[in-house]
């Protein structure tokens, strides 16, 4: 179960679940959340990976496609809170170079 927060400048979104993963199975509820911050208008938004323990290749394309649309407006989409291993997955994928990361806010 993922939820908003409004911090700052930026909507900060969050898996509450302990030990979440983000793979094929729930990729949709991602995906929906982003589509509809990005489309109401919102430009900086961080994914906090704090209970993310693993993400496949389905919850990486979601993260490119939402980072797209949000360059297109202008906007960006940040990683907070990830841990070696998993940012271990986006270095293999070489995708890393194109989201900034954060250690905290």
């Amino acid at each position: 179960m993922y939820i908003k927060v409004k911090k700052e400048d930026y909507t900060i979104v969050r898996n509450e679940k302990a030990n979440a993963e983000i793979e094929l199975t729930n990729v949709v509820e991602l995906n929906k959340i982003l589509n509809e911050l990005i489309e109401s208008g919102e430009k900086k938004i961080l994914i906090d990976f704090k209970n993310i323990v693993y993400i496949d290749s389905s919850g990486l394309g979601a993260l490119m496609a939402a980072m797209k649309k949000l360059k297109e407006r202008d906007g960006e989409l940040g990683i907070l809170s990830i841990s070696n291993e998993v940012l271990e997955v986006f270095t293999a994928t070489k995708i890393a170079q194109f989201f900034k990361f954060y250690k905290s806010m």
